[in-house]
């Protein structure tokens, strides 16, 4: 078993993007994390969970659409905390004036994020800064140059054609990789070298970002480690065609047909996720050497990592973009999928000393959950979800020791706006489960200790409450199926150094909870 395994943690689902701090740009960023963490120890938790922050492209803000399954977005880095700042008076004088510090307070006190115009602003600094090193360190060859050629070294096997990458999609105004000219679409080595002669600077550029990033990141958790407090990460199931990934893989992928999920309850013509489809002949007989990559890259942010959609690794639902063919999953027979699934987890596993947490809710086949036991791997158990044969609620307390117990899900309603729109007869069930009594259910004011001490008190070794669910909000971080600005722009309304002012008595009295059930 595992060694993260033998303790019980508890913690929150809070996006990177969520956090607030006194001096952020508009978004939560590597500094708010930091922050973050005194107050998940004055709440007594000792795991953060974050939403994938790998690169977005522009104009997008759901994480689970990457520009780089490597690339962490620069959006999420502390500007003010880049210690390059401080040899550059010019870039600080320009950030410290009236009309930048008017723009970025307008940006932190909006109530999403805004996404677009954060970008911008961090993006044109950055260059900036960036141009500054360049011409103090790097045409120099000073120590910190050196420390930033190293790391470029250490990286280059996803790093080089990422950079590039990054610098087509700027210079040819977004559109599809597949629409480049032949020798930049099938990676010409000719081509991909005058590219770089052409366009050093600009490239380095996108290295430069990652570099700055990473450095604040590895302070980050190092600040969690001295805390005692463990990071899960997200690694989506797919990333997006137009990615430095599928450009670079282009074997590994097909993009003549694309993923999603078969016909359901929920849909009758299923779902269509626009993201294509692995090559899985050529994926396994390289030992799935992409995904053991990233795993152990990974590892340098996170201590655990939530593999999404898991059931997609074991069958896959395909759909060709040709019409006259008819969707499928890829592998008919269960032998052979149980079978898949479970070669790709042990390959996953051994990639790092990272703990894999599989998301397998929906529709599963039987077979998921036996090869998960096997492998002591936790799936979900989502307490609203979880019912026995006759109709009633399952007690948490019931739960199987290796799994992950949660009140809610970044894709589903906090536990507030569940409890006002539940059937009556299911919120008398949740009731009696999380209180022992049959009467009428109380407001959800009254309701939610009660509900939250259950979860707390399950067997589960991890119990994870979104941020909402703690303080009894009814914010949603995405509804899926929908489109718009009210999707994956959520923040706490409370900057982090404020926290304690604010909500003591409610971080005191859950904390008391969490030691009580964690006993």
């Amino acid at each position: 078993m595992h060694p993260l395994l033998e303790k019980k943690h508890t913690g929150t689902l809070f996006p990177l993007f969520s956090m607030r701090h006194k001096k952020d740009w508009g978004i939560g960023d590597t500094r708010s994390m930091t922050l973050w963490f005194d107050a998940m120890k004055a709440m007594d938790l000792n795991l953060l969970q974050v939403l994938p922050i790998n690169e977005m492209p522009p104009g997008v803000s759901c994480p689970y659409t990457a520009l780089s399954a490597f690339a962490l977005d620069p959006i999420y880095i502390a500007v003010d905390e880049l210690p390059e700042l401080k040899e550059m008076p010019a870039v600080a004088e320009e950030i410290g004036s009236r009309r930048f510090q008017s723009e970025l307070r307008r940006l932190r006190s909006a109530k999403t994020v805004l996404y677009n115009e954060v970008r911008h602003t961090k993006f044109s600094t950055l260059w900036k800064i960036y141009t500054a090193f360049h011409q103090n360190h790097i045409l120099k060859d000073t120590a910190l140059a050196g420390d930033f050629r190293a790391f470029c070294r250490a990286n280059a096997g996803w790093l080089d054609d990422y950079a590039v990458f990054r610098r087509l999609k700027d210079t040819h105004d977004w559109t599809s990789w597949t629409h480049w000219e032949e020798p930049l679409r099938r990676r010409d080595s000719r081509a991909l070298a005058e590219l770089y002669l052409r366009e050093e600077n600009q490239i380095v550029f996108f290295k430069y970002l990652q570099w700055a990033i990473h450095r604040q990141w590895t302070a980050a958790r190092s600040r969690a480690a001295e805390l005692e407090i463990k990071l899960l990460g997200d690694l989506p199931f797919m990333v997006n065609q137009e990615s430095s990934d599928v450009w670079s893989r282009q074997a590994e992928f097909d993009i003549n047909r694309e993923i999603g999920a078969p016909p359901d309850a929920f849909s009758e013509t299923g779902q269509r996720w626009g993201l294509p489809a692995y090559n899985w002949d050529v994926i396994e007989k390289n030992g799935f050497d992409w995904w053991r990559t990233k795993v152990k890259k990974a590892s340098e942010f996170y201590d655990l990592f939530r593999i999404d959609h898991m059931v997609g690794f074991f069958r896959t639902w395909v759909i060709p973009r040709d019409v006259a063919q008819k969707p499928d999953f890829d592998i008919k027979d269960e032998h052979g999928q149980r079978m898949r699934g479970k070669r790709f987890l042990e390959a996953v596993s051994s990639a790092s000393r990272m703990l894999p947490v599989a998301e397998d809710l929906g529709l599963i086949p039987p077979y998921v959950g036996e090869v998960l036991a096997e492998l002591n791997i936790p799936g979900y158990k989502v307490m609203r979800w979880e019912k026995a044969k006759d109709g009633n609620y399952i007690a948490p307390e019931k739960y199987p020791a290796v799994s992950l117990a949660t009140s809610s899900t970044h894709d589903n309603e906090p536990l507030a706006d569940w409890w006002e729109t539940v059937d009556p007869v299911e919120k008398k069930l949740f009731w009696k489960l999380v209180s022992g009594e049959e009467g009428k259910p109380p407001a959800f004011t009254k309701a939610k200790e009660k509900a939250i001490s259950s979860l707390l008190a399950a067997n589960s070794r991890i119990v994870i409450l979104p941020i909402q669910d703690i303080f009894g909000t009814r914010d949603r971080v995405n509804t899926p199926g929908t489109l718009g600005d009210h999707n994956w722009t959520y923040r706490f309304p409370t900057p982090a150094e404020d926290f304690l002012k604010k909500h003591a008595d409610t971080a005191e009295e859950f904390a008391a909870l969490v030691r009580e059930k964690r006993k």
